[in-house]
């Protein structure tokens, strides 16, 4: 049910964004980078609703106007630079960015999980991360020329189970638990801890046009030589394997590290017997380092500069 819910309606006060300062001529400012924010949503069909034009100043008011617009609460995402403005909201399970606006100092702004101190990067696809943040909904991170890489979710482990059956799966890797309850509790504490934590972590690979999982593929966190370090990883269906799907992913993440990491290189952890892999690390321009001891297996270190 939550994987079909949809950002429809961004609530705002115009008076709260107001940056305009004592000694301006003109009485209302906004950032030009909220300006162009606000312009923009309507071309993603996102309602704006400005809370001071209803005068709803609490949340039975508020509400009204929802209703009144055919919204509920869970399908809008407030834009909030006050305290005041988030108790209207409380219980209601809607999603909040904050904005810490400097005309208006000394808010906490605890209810937000997410604060911006300006709009230069905030834009639709920001905003509607946040609101898929809040409601547990996963984010697509990117698109290949035929997949799209998104992030796993509960529902995925029926496909999960029914790849994992593939006898060249878990030559080289390890498998799911066999017990589905300790899958689903190391699943819930991934999604919370990692994407939630660094805004990475490994993917589910879906074809654009069938929906059908492709396999799994995506960044690691580990110490090499005690030093945080980023590993790339993949794992392809075996019906979808010597399709070349496993270039077309690896091409993607490597260019998502460039760009949306702080790490220099990026490192493939590979098995000496796995020839495909460290073929498509050397095609990748990956070069080898050395072989290291990880949990009692003699892996291959391949690394790639970054930056």
């Amino acid at each position: 049910m939550e994987m079909q819910m949809k950002w429809q309606a961004l609530i705002i006060s115009l008076r709260e964004l107001n940056i305009a300062k004592d000694e301006d001529e003109e009485r209302f400012v906004m950032e030009d980078g909220l300006t162009e924010l606000l312009d923009g949503l309507y071309r993603y069909g996102v309602q704006i609703i400005n809370l001071d034009m209803f005068g709803a100043d609490s949340g039975e008011k508020l509400l009204a106007v929802l209703e009144l617009h055919n919204l509920a609460p869970g399908c809008c995402l407030l834009l909030a630079a006050t305290d005041r403005v988030l108790t209207i909201i409380e219980g209601m399970g809607m999603a909040v960015c904050g904005y810490l606006n400097p005309r208006i100092p000394g808010q906490k702004l605890s209810a937000a999980k997410v604060v911006v101190e300006s709009f230069e990067e905030v834009d639709f696809h920001f905003l509607e991360r946040v609101y898929q943040r809040e409601h547990g909904l996963p984010w697509t991170v990117m698109e290949t020329r035929r997949c799209f890489l998104r992030e796993i979710t509960l529902a995925d482990l029926d496909d999960l189970y029914e790849m994992y059956r593939g006898k060249s799966i878990t030559q080289y890797m390890e498998g799911l638990y066999e017990d589905r309850a300790k899958e689903e509790e190391y699943t819930r504490a991934y999604i919370e801890n990692m994407y939630h934590f660094y805004g990475y972590g490994m993917w589910l690979a879906v074809d654009k046009h069938t929906g059908k999982l492709i396999g799994r593929a995506g960044l690691n966190c580990l110490e090499l030589h005690g030093e945080p370090a980023l590993e790339m990883g993949y794992v392809i269906g075996e019906e979808f394997q010597n399709q070349g799907y496993a270039t077309e992913l690896c091409q993607g993440i490597v260019r998502f590290a460039q760009n949306e990491t702080e790490f220099k290189n990026l490192h493939c952890l590979i098995h000496k017997d796995n020839r495909i892999s460290i073929h498509l690390a050397e095609n990748l321009g990956f070069s080898w380092q050395e072989e290291l001891n990880v949990q009692g297996k003699m892996l291959q270190r391949y690394t790639k500069l970054l930056k």
